[in-house]
């Protein structure tokens, strides 16, 4: 039946060639975008940021690749990469090389790998104060309108520095922070009106206005400690010290948010942080820290 199986993937593959915000779509549409990107509006003052690592030299490219394929496009997008990247995307190949000697997307190695952290870290030591930075992944084909709505509902809602595709309402009980499992997903059905306790997942795109993150988030020290591989913790309560509001955004007309490029999550950190339950206790770390440090007790909140 395997010979099943394999026309079946085949089909798949060609059908997802013209399907928008996948993998194979915005392969096949690859020359077009390059040659189209630098004609496209770009928003000024706004910087996209992301990062990525050695396992993911063949397809990271493919996340950048479906950012310039939207319909508005960071004024720059700076790639943080361990230090010998370069080297490694030489010899591999690239194939976005035009791109990168425009300046436009600008590969940094950085002077010490902060691990998932790096994906805001110097971005926001850097530009923080005087950029608006959008956070996305290196493992993730991102739809046309993504960039466009995020920053729509920046514009709407003056009053919300954090706006995020993905968004979790975190759940409470008695004083204490319940597991991760029990936490709710903001989705069409379940849209939480609780902007305090919204846990932001940057996977799907996070805004970040500028200067809303001046507090504590650049410690390096204390989240290598306590937050090791969990940026999204980490700035979710960087975000309530400074007082940040959340909004969660639903994509319009129904678009799928987002798909992962095929064979990219054998290294994806959620494995471990999700399915191991380890987010747990980088949560609870990070609670009983800024507790301490500062009086923030998520659950009054």
């Amino acid at each position: 039946m395997e010979w099943i199986t394999s026309i079946k993937d085949s089909i798949g593959n060609k059908i997802k060639k013209f399907v928008h915000g996948t993998f194979e779509n915005v392969r096949r549409k690859k020359n077009h975008v390059l040659s189209t990107y630098k004609d496209k509006p770009k928003i000024k003052d706004l910087l996209g940021s992301m990062t990525t690592y050695q396992p993911r030299v063949s397809f990271f490219e493919y996340s950048i690749l479906s950012v310039l394929n939207g319909s508005l496009l960071p004024e720059k997008i700076l790639v943080y990469v361990p230090k010998g990247f370069k080297d490694l995307l030489h010899k591999h190949g690239s194939i976005l090389s035009d791109v990168y000697d425009s300046g436009y997307v600008e590969l940094i190695e950085m002077p010490e790998d902060v691990f998932c952290h790096s994906k805001y870290y110097y971005a926001f030591q850097e530009y923080g104060e005087k950029k608006d930075i959008v956070l996305f992944d290196d493992d993730v084909i991102y739809y046309k309108d993504w960039l466009s709505e995020l920053y729509s509902k920046s514009q709407e809602y003056p009053d919300h520095n954090v706006f995020s595709y993905k968004a979790v309402e975190v759940k409470t009980n008695n004083g204490q922070i319940e597991p991760y499992d029990n936490w709710v997903h903001c989705s069409k059905i379940s849209k939480s009106s609780n902007d305090s306790l919204l846990y932001v997942e940057a996977v799907g795109g996070a805004f970040y206005r500028r200067n809303s993150m001046r507090k504590e988030t650049l410690n390096k020290d204390k989240f290598l400690e306590i937050a090791t591989k969990a940026d999204d913790v980490w700035l979710w309560f960087c975000s309530y010290l400074n007082k940040n509001k959340v909004k969660f955004i639903l994509p319009r007309n129904g678009a799928r948010l987002l798909y992962t490029i095929p064979n990219s999550q054998e290294s994806a950190l959620w494995r471990d942080n999700i399915l191991a339950k380890i987010n747990d206790k980088y949560v609870l770390d990070c609670h009983n820290y800024f507790k301490e440090k500062y009086g923030l007790d998520i659950t009054k909140r």
